[in-house]
């Protein structure tokens, strides 16, 4: 009697956003302050603004880091704890009509002994199977069963032990000249104790105190406790001089931090 063999792939794609995932879910990260021993009710909005029915299941799985070249790694990076056995949620499977919504309803309970900023992600998969075949399997079929995930980061500082602070270490201008520009580096160090999200201004000025130019500093990827994030700014080409540089970083909560840099440009 000739065997059939059927291997099943289940292949997960963990989705920052993107349009091969049939919802729309608000919020899209969550970031709390909480309470050592505290509970927080909140939920998650699911959108379905396709024309099918749509199948989630909702689940909790660890933070998955993401750097960028810029990433500057402490001597000894450590990982911050995981939260993950702090969320429930009160249903995890929806059946969502066309044009229909839906709440995630969810607690966090924070242990009374918690200190640290604790992370970790929620999963929304599609239980949705592509790929099936209708025809009864024949020898050496091979199946494969796609399962669309998104993945939302969950932030929880604990009031009383978060502080945020920063250090701009360097502005660097390199390399110079550059024919479509010079590229200025911001190193930012996160001297806290709970991820940050920095942007800001860069401001250069021309050796008779002039401003010449006055460039944004977009928001980086979170930089973690201990790390150190090379944000890169282009600067459209300047002629050659002496110039200065004044980098103003917006941490959360209001608070800024400063540093000035000179550099010079030949022709």
């Amino acid at each position: 009697m000739k065997k059939h063999l059927i291997v099943l792939f289940f292949i997960f794609s963990l989705l920052p956003a993107t349009s091969a995932f049939p919802l729309e879910i608000e919020p899209m990260r969550l970031e709390q302050s909480l309470s050592a021993g505290s509970t927080y009710s909140g939920s998650f909005k699911l959108i379905n603004p396709t024309e099918s029915y749509v199948d989630i299941a909702v689940s909790t799985g660890e933070y998955r880091y993401i750097f960028s070249e810029g990433t500057i790694p402490p001597e000894e990076a450590k990982k911050l704890p995981s939260c993950r056995g702090w969320l429930q949620f009160e249903k995890t499977n929806f059946n969502i009509g066309p044009g229909g919504s839906a709440e995630a309803k969810f607690l966090i309970n924070v242990p009374k002994d918690a200190k640290e900023e604790h992370l970790c992600a929620v999963l929304f998969d599609e239980k949705h199977s592509f790929g099936r075949a209708n025809t009864a399997p024949s020898e050496g079929d091979v199946r494969l069963q796609v399962t669309p995930r998104f993945s939302i980061p969950v932030y929880v500082s604990i009031k009383g032990h978060a502080t945020i602070s920063a250090e701009i270490k360097e502005i660097t201008a390199e390399p110079a000249p550059q024919k479509n520009g010079v590229t200025l580096s911001v190193v930012v160090e996160n001297t806290g104790t709970t991820h940050m999200r920095p942007f800001g201004t860069l401001i250069i000025f021309n050796e008779s105190g002039d401003i010449v130019k006055n460039l944004s500093i977009g928001k980086s990827l979170p930089i973690f406790p201990g790390y150190k994030e090379m944000i890169p700014v282009i600067c459209p080409r300047l002629a050659a001089g002496k110039y200065s540089a004044v980098a103003t970083v917006e941490l959360s909560g209001g608070n800024i931090i400063q540093k000035k840099t000179t550099f010079e440009l030949s022709a």
